[in-house]
């Protein structure tokens, strides 16, 4: 059956076999695959032209890996902002849209499999802090072990699912089949009491694709089916609709507060608040400002979650998200 390719995929055909470097190669391919007609006639161009990347692909993180020191590592990525979150999926499920839509990064966005094949990294803001948002490699057969141990130091699991394709319910499967393979077990709302935390990430579900027709019904089947576990959330990373929905569930999947301090006599600092996690005390966070300070301050008051406003408290008072507080010597 003719493939009928178009006269622009015979250029970006001929640049490839041109190309001197893996770089190129691996950019003229992807331009061949987003230029091969999609009908039944081109189904083994197609697949050839996955093989072809997949193989770049691979020989690049071989690159990566076996590059002399201070060369690119991705076992671990130092974590910046208020927590650091994964977003995890199959191929094509749009975790590079999420990433260029709520942060400034300008990750590479395709149509076809496997566009991502290393880390790209952003910070999303919410008011007065950011989280840093990576977008992995789509989870398959072939991920490379460094995918799994990202995901294993991340705080927060971010499976993004298209909403645009039949059965959402079913990638989320595939995506918890892949990380049970690699003993990392997910939980939303209620963590398992028999795991041991080393094997446990906390996670949201992010349906993508919101504003393409019939989403919504399939946003719908995502939440009946798995509401009881995790937390769903229905986005479009073209529209933004539901951005700030997305971004206070993250938030509070965190399991975070931020504490603002001021000096006695002053007002307070509201521009960049400590974030710790949620739970801690005035001791902890006169233990960030100065491990001497948290020996020996007098006492402390709060604003905020108080009973009224200046309130003394002791060293042991649990603090909430907004509080502000005041630290005596």
């Amino acid at each position: 059956m003719p493939t009928n390719v178009p006269p622009e995929y015979t250029m970006a055909e001929l640049r490839y076999r041109k190309a001197a470097t893996p770089e190129e190669k691996l950019e003229a391919l992807k331009e061949m695959m987003q230029l091969v007609p999609k009908h039944k006639g081109t189904e083994k161009l197609r697949v050839e032209l996955k093989q072809r990347l997949k193989k770049l692909q691979d020989e690049a993180q071989k690159k990566a890996k076996t590059a002399p020191r201070g060369g690119p590592s991705y076992d671990h990525i130092e974590r910046e902002g208020a927590g650091q979150v994964v977003l995890v999926g199959l191929p094509n499920s749009g975790k590079s849209s999420v990433l260029a839509a709520f942060t400034h990064a300008k990750p590479e966005i395709a149509d076809f499999p496997y566009s991502t094949f290393v880390p790209t990294m952003g910070m999303m803001p919410l008011e007065d802090i950011q989280f840093q948002m990576i977008d992995l490699p789509p989870l398959s057969d072939f991920a490379e072990p460094w995918v799994y141990a990202l995901i294993r130091q991340a705080d927060l699991v971010a499976v993004v699912v298209d909403l645009s394709q039949p059965a959402p319910e079913e990638q989320v499967f595939e995506v918890l089949d892949f990380l049970e393979k690699a003993r990392i077990r997910l939980w939303g709302k209620q963590r398992p009491a028999d795991q041991p935390n080393g094997n446990l990430k906390r996670a949201v579900l992010v349906g993508n694709k919101l504003d393409i027709p019939g989403a919504r019904e399939a946003a719908k089947t995502l939440h009946e089916t798995y509401d009881t576990d995790y937390y769903v959330i229905p986005i479009s990373a073209h529209s933004k609709e539901n951005e700030n929905a997305m971004k206070w569930r993250i938030f509070e999947s965190l399991e975070i507060v931020r504490v603002y301090t001021k000096r006695p006599g002053h007002p307070p600092s509201k521009e960049h608040p400590y974030v710790l996690p949620k739970g801690s005390t005035v001791t902890d966070v006169a233990r960030h400002i100065h491990y001497e300070l948290a020996e020996k301050f007098k006492f402390a008051r709060i604003w905020g979650s108080a009973q009224f406003e200046g309130q003394r408290v002791e060293r042991d008072h649990v603090l909430a998200d907004g509080d502000i507080l005041e630290i005596h010597e």
